[in-house]
């Protein structure tokens, strides 16, 4: 057993740092050429190491106690890999039109809308204390599917531009992989550096400046031709 964790942490932590470097190479290459197509690629097939390691460790903590952790580590995983699939499975032509796709794409939103107000709720019991306005920030985040979630159970299946889904959700998967770096890897190192409530930042500015990257992106793109305004 000790092996197997051990294992996981080693594919856990060397898929991350990868992952972490990949992410930025796509992000400047010529959109759509070979280079950024194969790096691209190699970054999702790290991510999804991470977050398959991620989930079996969330597992491994269940199992020895380690509620708070094993519940944290789980919707971390849950919240990178809803982008990161939905940012690859959008570019198959004709996905939208699958039910298989669609049946996915509303099942992780809810999910995630699920766990996320759960994770908010248990935040707001413990006060928001300590640990607990971890649950409160990642909670909320996992409620901001809810409208989305809300829409596909009530309406036809919205579709989206292939080339804006597609960044949004690597871009996404990027700033949640960011984020659980910030939280797990990098807290020790971080919660020497900022003194009191300013520990919150690392855990927030991934997702401040993500947002306000990936629409700076989509706009810009959108401008050079290559997305559709969807209305």
């Amino acid at each position: 057993m000790e092996f197997i964790v051990k294992t996981l942490l080693f594919l856990h932590v060397s898929f991350g740092f990868t992952s972490l470097v990949l992410f930025w190479l796509p992000v400047f290459m010529k959109k759509g050429g070979k280079g950024h197509r194969i790096v691209g690629k190699l970054y999702v097939y790290a991510m999804w190491v991470v977050v398959g390691s991620a989930a079996l460790l969330s597992v491994k903590n269940l199992i020895i106690g380690k509620y708070f952790t094993a519940v944290f580590l789980g919707f971390i995983s849950l919240i990178t890999a809803n982008p990161l699939w939905y940012g690859m499975a959008i570019l198959r032509k004709g996905a939208q039109q699958q039910k298989q796709f669609r049946f996915t794409h509303t099942l992780l939103d809810g999910l995630m809308s699920i766990c996320g107000l759960a994770l908010l709720l248990w935040g707001i019991y413990l006060g928001g204390k300590g640990n607990a306005v971890l649950l409160i920030i990642f909670g909320a985040l996992g409620c901001t599917v809810i409208p989305s979630f809300i829409r596909k159970l009530r309406v036809p299946y919205e579709e989206n531009d292939r080339i804006r889904g597609h960044m949004i959700g690597l871009l996404t998967s990027g700033v949640a992989a960011y984020s659980a770096f910030f939280v797990f890897g990098g807290y020790t190192w971080m919660e020497q550096l900022l003194p009191g409530m300013w520990q919150v930042l690392p855990w927030v500015a991934p997702g401040s400046i993500g947002a306000v990257g990936i629409t700076l992106g989509v706009k810009y793109y959108r401008r050079k031709g290559m997305i559709k305004d969807m209305g």
